[in-house]
């Protein structure tokens, strides 16, 4: 066996810890060098929005542009923290929103957050689809729905509402909903005022003005406002058998995908 010089093998131990700090140098490098950038995106975004209201900042699949959440919006924003935008990001090769998709999940996670003990329920015997729907007691097309709430209720679908008086804090629609919210039995007393009755006023720790900031954070502009348990949103009145043969399909649409 041949013998290494001496010299030789005390260069090679020489050389190991610069060999090991070549490797090592770049990957500490990278997580300050994001650091740096987020805490940049976040000095920028926090100079055009209330300061502590970014939920995330991760980076995406574009060199040198981060996605911020704030609350259920998505906005795009530099590493350098000086330009911002609003908008959908798409996957061009990929043929893929890459924003929508978030921005669902984020809204779905907030209705969610409000818990059902601060809804108006009207559930079925077995529940095939849920939906949660801002409604105005003093909407007609709200009115309409609810006239056929045994009808969703028949098809296996769940509804649970979500207070929206349009005419906002303070209205007449406001104290209505209050009223039903307060109610020992909410939904008799949803039924009751949504067929015209007036009901005795009624008062309590309510989450009614929840409820409409809510509906405003989500891009409610009009009632009735349907969510999915995805978190898209379907505008506007639709009879119990249309949204019956709407989740169906949905359904089978990403059974399909998966």
């Amino acid at each position: 066996m041949k013998k290494r010089k001496p010299g030789a093998l005390r260069w090679a131990i020489a050389l190991l810890p610069l060999s090991a700090l070549l490797l090592i140098g770049p990957l500490m490098a990278e997580p300050s060098r994001q650091n740096a950038e987020m805490q940049n995106v976040r000095d920028g975004v926090n100079k055009i929005l209330k300061k502590g209201s970014i939920t995330s900042i991760v980076p995406t699949r574009v060199d040198g542009l981060y996605e911020v959440m704030v609350g259920p919006q998505i906005y795009y924003v530099s590493a350098d923290g000086k330009y911002l935008l609003s908008g959908n990001l798409y996957d061009i090769e990929a043929r893929e929103d890459l924003t929508t998709p978030k921005v669902s999940r984020a809204k779905a996670d907030a209705i969610e957050a409000v818990g059902e003990d601060n809804m108006v329920i009207f559930a079925p015997e077995k529940t095939a689809h849920t939906v949660t729907i801002f409604t105005d007691i003093d909407c007609g097309y709200c009115q309409k729905l609810h006239s056929e709430i045994k009808e969703y209720t028949d098809l296996g679908i769940k509804v649970r509402y979500l207070m929206y008086p349009r005419a906002g804090v303070g209205s007449d629609s406001f104290e209505k909903a209050v009223t039903v919210l307060c109610s020992d039995d909410r939904n008799d007393a949803m039924t009751r005022s949504k067929a015209g009755e007036r009901l005795a006023k009624k008062e309590c720790d309510n989450p009614v003005q929840q409820h409409w900031t809510l509906g405003q954070t989500l891009g409610v502009n009009g009632t009735p406002a349907i969510f999915l348990e995805s978190g898209d949103m379907l505008p506007g009145y639709i009879p119990a058998p249309r949204m019956s043969a709407i989740l169906k399909k949905l359904e089978t649409n990403q059974s399909a995908k998966r």
